[in-house]
C-alpha cells in the first residue's frame, strides 16, 4: 500500500472498472435496449413456464426440414410445441395440457401474435419469423368467452 495514497472502497473501485470496460468494450445499443425493453414484457402475475424437454424427432428431417419439439411446464400445466421451417418463416403447432380453451400468444422482439385454442387445447401459429420468441396463455371459460386462470409465460427461446 501506498501510504500517500487514501483507501479506496469497494463501490469507487466498482465505479473504475465500469468506466473502463465502457470505454475498452461498450455495450452495443441495441443490446441495451433490447434489455430495457424486455422488462416491459414481463408480467409478474404470471406463472413461469420453464423448458422441461427439447428434441428433434427420429427420422426428422426424411422429407423436409427437421422440426423441434418444444415442452414447457408450470406446476400442472403442459405447453407442448412443434416448431418446423416453412419457407424462411416458422410453423408452430400447440398443445395445452390439461386441454382447454385460451388465447395464446407467441411474443417476439417486433410485436405479438394471438391467436385461440379450442376446447381441446389446440393452436397453431402457421407463419412466424424466426428469432426470439416466448409464448404466453390465458385460459378461458369452457365457452372460451372469459379468462379463467393465470396467464402462464414460456422463458425465451432461439426459434
Amino acid at each position: 500500500m501506498n501510504p500517500d495514497q487514501p483507501e479506496r472502497t469497494a463501490q469507487e473501485l466498482l465505479t473504475e472498472l465500469r468506466e473502463l470496460l465502457d470505454r475498452a468494450d461498450p455495450v452495443p445499443a441495441a443490446v441495451v435496449s433490447a434489455a430495457r425493453d424486455s422488462f416491459g414484457w414481463r408480467d409478474l402475475d404470471a406463472q413461469l413456464a420453464r423448458l422441461v424437454a427439447e428434441h428433434t424427432p427420429a427420422g426428422a428431417g426424411v422429407r423436409g426440414e427437421p422440426s423441434r419439439l418444444l415442452t414447457y411446464q408450470a406446476g400442472d400445466r403442459i405447453l407442448e410445441l412443434e416448431v418446423s421451417q416453412a419457407g424462411q418463416r416458422l410453423r408452430i403447432i400447440g398443445q395445452l395440457v390439461p386441454p382447454q380453451p385460451a388465447r395464446v400468444r407467441a411474443q417476439q422482439p417486433a410485436g405479438q401474435v394471438e391467436v385461440p385454442a379450442d376446447r381441446l387445447g389446440r393452436f397453431a401459429f402457421p407463419d412466424l419469423p424466426p428469432g426470439p420468441t416466448r409464448f404466453a396463455y390465458q385460459p378461458l371459460s369452457p365457452d372460451g368467452t372469459a379468462p379463467a386462470g393465470t396467464e402462464t409465460q414460456t422463458e425465451w427461446v432461439m426459434l
